[in-house]
């Protein structure tokens, strides 16, 4: 068994299994058919075949950074997808509904194509060493069923929680991950010099290292990064503090005078 492969793949896997274990909570706790999920999961593993097969010609793009460019395109329109969700998930008006699938099923399908590519590209690698493919796909998909027992084990855990914090939860969850999503960009337009790199803020390389095991998933899963710069930081604490703000404003918009809205927990509580 090849271990780097495992957790390589295991890295890739991670991210998107959580992210689609929270979705398909919020979706169960809304009480929306899951119809959006497998339409985004078709969608996102065919485009990831596309975009992995173009690469070349992408990565030559923007002076020889396209593909850093473009993977943190895709990291911010996901991080857009989850903000929307979160801020839909909080608002109790049933004709936003068909905006929250979307929402969801938008955030799936980039998450699909980011990670999918990157698992294609990993594996295109040992076309040329055909005596330990197999070994290699092997390996590859104990990480990926590593990873999806991952993704479900945080959907039931959800689930199991009681309705008055399940909402919270995952919308803490959303807000963690996306802020991760949006320091992951970030990263790759300093390495593209897109974003000034002005130095490290700390290094917290003797508590976690990066290259580590538990160091990879934690970058997978939020974005973890043992040296940050502040561009970095503080483009985390924006997108991380920006989720609840988007919340709040949206609550206070659709406030009539003296009438709260309901959240869409409590709206579902109704008998």
């Amino acid at each position: 068994m090849l271990i780097d492969a495992v957790v390589i793949i295991l890295r890739e896997t991670l991210e998107a299994a959580i992210l689609i274990g929270i979705l398909i909570s919020i979706s169960n706790s809304v009480s929306i058919k899951p119809y959006w999920l497998f339409l985004s999961l078709t969608c996102g593993i065919f485009s990831a075949v596309g975009y992995a097969a173009s690469l070349g010609s992408i990565s030559t793009w923007f002076d020889y950074v396209g593909q850093e460019v473009v993977n943190a395109s895709i990291q911010y329109l996901i991080y857009g997808c989850l903000l929307a969700t979160a801020v839909l998930t909080a608002n109790s008006n049933l004709r936003l509904t068909f905006s929250l699938k979307l929402a969801m099923a938008s955030a799936a399908t980039l998450a699909m194509i980011r990670e999918g590519s990157e698992i294609i590209i990993f594996f295109t690698g040992f076309l040329s060493k055909e005596h330990i493919m197999a070994e290699a796909l092997t390996s590859g998909f104990i990480g990926l069923t590593i990873g999806m027992s991952v993704g479900a084990l945080c959907y039931f855990s959800i689930i199991a929680c009681p309705r008055k914090t399940r909402m919270k939860v995952q919308i803490t969850l959303l807000s963690f991950i996306a802020a991760g999503m949006v320091a992951q960009a970030t990263q790759l337009l300093i390495q593209a010099d897109w974003l000034p790199s002005t130095g490290q803020l700390w290094d917290s390389t003797g508590i976690l290292s990066e290259q580590s095991t538990v160091g990879q998933l934690a970058y997978a899963t939020f974005g973890y990064e043992a040296t940050p710069t502040p561009v970095e930081v503080y483009t985390y604490l924006i997108a991380l503090l920006l989720i609840p703000t988007a919340i709040a404003i949206s609550f206070y918009r659709s406030s009539p005078p003296g009438n709260p809205p309901l959240s869409l927990e409590k709206r579902n509580q109704r008998p």
